[in-house]
């Protein structure tokens, strides 16, 4: 069985280490893990991670951040989305966006998220996330994605969130 639920703080350096090799920019490991726990925007989101129950292995990790970007809708976004490398290809990681969202739209009544995809769009797209037009984004280099069951993204009146 695998559970998701908020992170603790004592599992952020294992969270950190998650990335490492897609975010660490050639940093020496120590280094990058400092920077992380020194990040203001690691600190500002909650994370979740998905959880092997028989065995409490972290699989999958996430950060879902409240973007003010309308007073009448609730609007997140998830970011940092990492599954350590020897778990990759498993189904791990779009299983824990998929319980997120799920979770967020039961406990929060959320119906609006965001993501920053630097992988491609074709992972998320198998999510349900639609890529914003060529015209509303902001980045050469990563593509915003939105996702909503009960919003259409031409229906919406929200502000393209920046990176986060």
């Amino acid at each position: 069985m695998k559970k998701i639920r908020v992170a603790t703080k004592e599992e952020m350096i294992e969270i950190y280490k998650m990335g490492y090799d897609v975010w660490g920019d050639n940093l020496p490991y120590e280094d990058y893990i400092t920077m992380c726990q020194a990040s203001k925007k690691y600190k500002e989101g909650t994370w979740y991670v998905l959880e092997a129950t028989d065995t409490n292995q972290l699989l999958s990790s996430l950060i879902v951040y409240k973007l003010n970007l309308s007073e009448d809708q609730i609007v997140k976004g998830i970011g940092s989305i990492a599954t350590p490398l020897y778990l990759r290809k498993k189904g791990y990681a779009s299983l824990l966006v998929e319980a997120t969202i799920n979770k967020l739209e039961q406990e929060e009544k959320c119906n609006n998220f965001f993501l920053y995809s630097d992988i491609g769009i074709e992972f998320y797209e198998g999510l349900g996330f639609i890529a914003l037009p060529n015209d509303s984004q902001k980045y050469k280099t990563s593509v915003c994605m939105y996702y909503s069951k009960e919003n259409d993204i031409d229906s919406i009146s929200l502000d393209i969130p920046d990176y986060f």
